[in-house]
């Protein structure tokens, strides 16, 4: 066939398509049950032109770039909103919300070494008050288990715990009555116990404690003092007590993994710093309650033995939770000033002792008093919450308003007034259900500058 017939037919079917595409249904047409579809004149010239057609919009990848974008851009604004105005925001010095960043590096690698929260506190805390619900969320995100440091030698009931003791040893504390020391070796905890006698231990989870520090894999005596010669018995094996340089020494046995309690036999002489229960990795976070005390204590406590614990358990945060017992005292501005620089000198002080954990302060709550044959909050109670929160951000801690995010002003009336009550007849202190409330909320606070560390180093705020 020559050339140009060839190029006739071509055209012929050309001419033929283009007919079709003009005269054919755009919509199709229906034969039998089926649909017939042609292109249409334009889809036509589109294909035959060789061109690749210009995307009409962004490409799969930068379409998921900026959805990606925009939802950090709103993760960012509700993380900026929340700290511009939330009762429950944590303050920073300078509003320098990285403080926190080397404490939530560490929790993301808690998991490969072990991480320790120390929660110093007045009476609010006792019996592991709001600190067993941030140690219940703390450990079910990052791991861990175990109550953590406990006193040793006296009967000990907590919401996690108890501890039954054949002696009830004499005990040096560096708060409220008890033995006073000119040498501050009160351990860690601000008390020690002194033990000259045989003495057999039983710690027990509570039935009701159901978080992850109801199982534990390790026991550890802290001891120590002047000739100290301490033994430890625990199931067939006995132990020996070995000071270090810091004149504090460790027994550590392992424990079956998930024991929920442990019964040991203590023995010799020396003093007994506390019990650890712990999982040898994870998070533990350590209830040390200081009834009656102001939180001005810390400079006398031996900053060796207080250096050797930090040191030695990686601890990466400490929470100070003070103030309440001052409030029926300080009525005046020249008291509560003073008292502000008592609180700046300790926070400073245990900065200088831990450089590598950050301190977070964590005020009073409301706390009320009758006016005139009426509960009222404290006249001076707002003036003390902000002397301590100025002090928390001038020596570099963080601070939680504990006054602010339960209410404010006359807040504590209603707690008690809740049904079931949040806080007790004293108008002072939480009830359980009260302080798991108040835990809770300081923990949900805490994961959500966490949540933004996240998102500010690795772009994306869940771990």
């Amino acid at each position: 066939m020559s050339s140009h017939k060839v190029l006739l037919f071509i055209l012929s079917v050309y001419a033929l398509l283009g007919a079709a595409a003009i005269f054919f249904p755009e919509d199709g047409l229906r034969v039998g049950g089926a649909t017939l579809n042609f292109p249409t004149a334009a889809e036509l010239a589109e294909s035959l032109s060789g061109k690749e057609t210009a995307p009409k919009g962004p490409s799969p990848e930068e379409l998921l770039a900026q959805r990606m974008a925009d939802i950090r851009q709103a993760e960012e604004s509700r993380f900026e909103s929340f700290m511009a105005d939330n009762p429950s925001k944590l303050w920073f010095p300078g509003d320098d919300e990285t403080l926190l960043d080397p404490f939530f590096e560490s929790l993301d690698g808690a998991r490969s070494k072990a991480v320790r929260i120390l929660h110093y506190g007045d009476s609010q805390i006792e019996e592991d008050r709001i600190t067993s619900t941030i140690r219940a969320g703390l450990q079910e995100k990052f791991g861990g288990g175990g109550p953590g440091l406990l006193p040793f030698g006296r009967p000990y009931y907590t919401l996690c715990v108890s501890q039954a003791s054949t002696a009830d040893l004499h005990r040096s504390i560096v708060f409220g009555e008890g033995g006073k020391r000119s040498d501050g070796r009160y351990g860690v905890m601000g008390q020690c116990a002194r033990i000259d006698t045989s003495v057999y231990t039983t710690i027990s989870s509570v039935k009701s404690n159901t978080s992850p520090s109801r199982h534990f894999s390790r026991l550890t005596l802290l001891g120590g003092g002047a000739g100290a010669n301490i033994k430890l018995k625990c199931g067939k094996k006995q132990y020996q007590l070995s000071p270090g340089a810091s004149g504090v020494g460790r027994i550590v046995v392992d424990l079956p993994d998930s024991s929920s309690t442990v019964s040991f036999s203590t023995w010799g002489s020396g003093d007994v710093y506390g019990i650890q229960l712990d999982d040898t990795l994870g998070v533990s976070v350590d209830n040390i309650a200081m009834r009656g005390c102001s939180g001005t204590v810390f400079t006398r406590i031996s900053s060796a033995q207080l250096k050797e614990y930090v040191d030695h358990d990686n601890v990466r945060l400490i929470i100070l939770q003070f103030g309440g017992n001052s409030m029926p005292y300080r009525k005046t501005g020249k008291s509560i000033s003073e008292y502000k620089a008592s609180i700046e000198k300790q926070i400073r002080h245990l900065r200088s002792i831990a450089p590598g954990a950050a301190v977070l302060f964590i005020g009073p709550s409301d706390m009320s008093t009758n006016v005139r044959g009426k509960m009222q909050t404290y006249p001076h109670l707002p003036m003390m919450v902000d002397s301590l929160k100025a002090a928390a951000l001038e020596s570099g801690a963080a601070y939680w308003d504990l006054y602010r995010a339960m209410g404010g002003e006359g807040s504590m009336v209603e707690w008690v007034k809740a049904r079931p009550a949040l806080a007790g007849s004293d108008y002072v202190h939480f009830t359980p259900r009260g302080a798991e409330a108040m835990g809770r909320m300081f923990f949900e606070s805490l994961m959500l500058y966490y949540d933004y560390y996240r998102l500010r180093r690795y772009g994306v705020s869940q771990k």
